[in-house]
């Protein structure tokens, strides 16, 4: 086999690897950190594979270095996509602004639950209302023990009175 094919075998037999390991540990934004050693872990593995083939079969050995640095940039890509899968899985989330402040909706699908933030600059962010959160058709419906607002066709009703329509801006990750 020549060398191209030899790669772009070697490349798909990573993916599915990669892509099924990702898949089973389901990684979430915390550890995001961990894919500082998990490419360079990658790199070491075929690296290793390589410095063995070299001994016994020398015309495989180039593949693996080469496939070293194909697979870290999978790894890489594949880790990140399943940190967003992590997320899209259980939250769903909107944004608004109202004068000089931002406010976001966050819907953990979970356990129907909401949360409402508001920032009034970078890095800052305050948590002010949190309740149920239910789905009835096309529309939500955002309740705690004294408020209910509703989302329907991306647009807030009833926030700060029962007249205010807002349009929304879904946060697409």
């Amino acid at each position: 086999m020549k060398l191209f094919t030899k790669l772009f075998l070697l490349t798909i037999i990573d993916f599915i690897i990669i892509w099924f390991w990702v898949k089973e540990i389901d990684p979430e934004p915390s550890i995001s950190i961990a894919i500082v050693i998990v490419v360079p872990a990658v790199i070491f593995i075929n690296l290793a594979i390589a410095l063995i083939l070299y001994f016994t079969k020398k015309e495989y050995s180039k593949v693996f270095v080469i496939n070293s640095f194909i697979s870290a940039i999978l790894m890489y890509f594949l880790f990140l996509n399943g940190i967003e899968r992590h997320q899209n899985l259980r939250y769903e989330s909107w944004k608004f602004n109202r004068k000089d402040t931002i406010f976001a909706i966050i819907h953990s699908k979970l356990d129907n639950t909401f949360s409402m933030t508001e920032s009034t600059n970078q890095g800052s962010t305050t948590e002010f209302l949190e309740g149920k959160f239910r789905k009835n058709g096309n529309e939500y419906y955002l309740t705690t023990d004294s408020t209910e607002y509703k989302i329907r066709n991306e647009y807030l009703f009833g926030f700060r009175n029962s007249t205010d329509s807002i349009k929304l801006t879904k946060i697409e990750r």
